[in-house]
Order: structure tokens, then sequence, then C-alpha cells
């Protein structure tokens, strides 16, 4: 509009000055007053004045409506669910199994309800393995047939593997024939309550969860079809997992099931997903990856009745460690009973030495008593077999 103004009072005052200057006389000193046209008005349409149709800066273009629900609502990324499937997904999420757990103590009657076929990729080959596993606590079985591929699985010196257990307290057994126990189980694992060792094992599986939206997501090669890959961070290194994306129709309450692949409890979308692919990065004894791959995970039944075997705890950590310190005080006192000997060889000869000789004599055999008392309680206590 300002710039209209400014247009007609430059045309008005050439067309003042071109007839001054036609008539020859200087235009007056004051003139007459102008007259200020309105843009936009009447009287400057007239005049000639077209507008440029420059937007207004004001006025907002329309927004698109789109349904909710829609195919170009879906396009655009938005992910609907009725209420009935929200409620439908929270109770598959809060869903336990129905499976009796099993007991943690052995003997004992130890049941699973699923079959779990993977296979291991390293520096060692391709190797099948077959385990069982209890979807209510998370235990699992592996039979000797299932561990073909292993050293495990084959007779030694020492006697034939019949299966490796794992309670759900985390303790890891190794029963079958031993040589020098009999029918017997090793245990291999730590010493942990089930409710503690649940609540281990939610801290380490929710730390990889969180860990995902900080850490690159630079993948490896995935297993093909229908899976999302993602890639985080454990005690031990980067954890790469694939898992598929429709949910698991598997119900536990367990963070995790299987060794590796198998099910695991997602806390950051509430719901349950089967793993189909686990690399270990660096995990290797040649410094590569570890791959772990699901093959079947199916419905089927097992047992073990563990009448009959022993548990040897001789050689966990706590067995180690008390072995050890067995040993040492049997030293000592072997080396007390040296001395002691010394002083029994130092008595007078004949009658004279006589209370000499029985008070070193009853020291000597005090001192043995004591050592076969503390031999014998460790076996007690680790399992190990006492000649009566």
């Amino acid at each position: 509009m300002k710039r209209v103004r400014i247009a007609a009072a430059l045309l008005l005052w050439v067309a003042v000055d071109a007839g001054a200057a036609r008539s020859g006389e200087p235009p007056p000193a004051d003139g007459p007053p102008l007259e200020i046209v309105d843009s936009g008005s009447p009287e400057a349409v007239a005049l000639g004045e077209r507008m440029e149709g420059l937007p207004d800066p004001f006025e907002l273009p329309p927004i698109p409506v789109i349904e909710s629900g829609s195919a170009e609502a879906r396009a655009l990324g938005e992910r609907f669910s009725n209420p009935e499937a929200q409620r439908q997904r929270e109770a598959a999420w809060r869903r336990d199994s129905a499976f009796p757990p099993n007991p943690d103590t052995v003997p004992g009657r130890y049941r699973f309800d699923l079959r779990l076929r993977q296979q291991v990729d390293s520096a060692d080959g391709l190797v099948d393995m077959t385990c069982f596993v209890n979807s209510r606590d998370a235990s699992l079985l592996c039979p000797d047939w299932g561990l073909t591929g292993w050293t495990l699985g084959v007779e030694s010196a020492q006697g034939k593997l019949d299966f490796v257990l794992r309670q759900a307290d985390g303790d890891v057994l190794a029963c079958g024939q031993h040589r020098d126990f009999g029918p017997s189980c090793l245990q291999l694992g730590e010493q942990l309550g089930a409710g503690f060792a649940w609540l281990r094992n939610m801290t380490l599986h929710r730390a990889f969860l969180d860990s995902i939206a900080s850490t690159p997501q630079t993948l490896g090669e995935g297993p093909g079809g229908r899976v999302q890959g993602v890639r985080g961070r454990t005690s031990d290194g980067f954890l790469q997992l694939w898992f598929d994306r429709r949910a698991s129709p598997i119900a536990t309450r367990m963070p995790w099931l299987g060794l590796g692949v198998g099910v695991m409890r997602d806390e950051r979308a509430r719901v349950l997903r089967t793993v189909r692919r686990a690399r270990f990065e660096g995990a290797d004894r040649d410094g590569g990856d570890v791959v772990l791959d699901l093959i079947e995970l199916e419905p089927a039944r097992i047992e073990r009745d563990l009448a009959g075997y022993r548990v040897v705890t001789a050689f966990t950590a706590q067995g180690l460690d008390e072995s050890m310190s067995l040993s040492a005080q049997l030293l000592a006192m072997q080396r007390e009973a040296v001395g002691i000997r010394a002083e029994l060889n130092a008595c007078p000869k004949g009658r004279d030495g006589g209370d000499c000789r029985k008070h070193h004599r009853e020291r000597l055999k005090a001192l043995d008593e004591r050592a076969k008392a503390m031999a014998l309680g460790f076996g007690q206590r680790h399992g190990l077999p006492i000649d009566d």
C-alpha cells in the first residue's frame, strides 16, 4: 500500500513538472494538495493498480486430515491397536507357565516341557545341541545324546556322562557314572537361592536391554526371515540378538528360556520374543565371534529321576577353597606329629620312661583322630565316598 501511494505521488509530481515545462513557467512553490488513494480501493483499481498476488504470511495453508486406522495413516507410520488387542497383549505378558517347577535338591524328579535344538558356530566348527527346558523355572537338561558334538558326550577314563542339569538356582550339575564316585553329579555352578538367582539374571538382562539405545547398532549377518536385530553391552563385551517380530506364544515369567537363544522377556515393549540368533562378539578362543542359531523350540516332555545319584561338590569354588584349607591343616598336623615322635624317641629307656612314652603316644593318637575327623567331615559335606 505504501508503494502505491509513493508511486501516485511521483506520477502527480511528474505530471505537474511536465506541464510547467511545456508552459515555460516554473512550478508554483505551493501547489495543490496531493490526493491519496488507498491501495486495493476502487479508485486505485480505476487508476490501473494490479495486485501481485503475494500470499498472506498470516494465513496458514490447509492441513490435510487423515483418518486414523486408514491405509494412509499406516503409511505415515501409525501403529493402531484397539483396547481389546492391548488387553490381550498385557494378559500374555503377565501369564505364567502352568507347568510345575523342578525341585532344587538332589535326589529329586526333574521334568521339562520344551525341546530346544540349536547350532553353535565357533572356531571348533558347527556343533548341534539338543536340550530340554522347564518353562516355569528356566531349569534345563542336556542329555548325553544331545551333546554328541562335544567332548562331554563321550566316555572318558573317569567315567561316562549321562546328562548336564542346570537347576533353577543357577547350579550346574554334570551327572553320570564316575570311576571313583559311582553314580554321581559333580556340581560345577555357584550356590545361590532360586529367588536371588532370578533377581541376578533379571538385573543383568535388564542392563543389556537398557544398553541398546546407547550402543552403535553395527550388526553382523542375521539369520534371515522376518527378524529384527539389536546390539547391546554385557559384562563380557557386546552381544547381538535377532528375534522374531511376532510375540512368542510360550507363557513364562522367567527373563530367559534356553542357552543364548530361546525365549526372552523384553521389558521395554512388555512382550515375549523368540530369539533366533545370538552373536557373542570376540568370545571365541581365536578372538572371533561365537554364533548360536535356534533350530527348533517345540513342546516336548522328558524327565530324569536323580534317585541314586550323589552330589559331589568338592570341585566347586567353595569346595576347592575348603580342600586347600584342609590340605594346609593336614600338613601342619603332619609336622606336629613329627615333633611328637621326636619327643617320644627322646623318652628315657625302660620303666623310667613309661609315663613319658604314654603321654606322647596319647598325643599322637589324638592328633590322628582329629585329622581323620577333618577329612571325614570334608567328604561328607561334599558327597565323596567314605569307606566304613
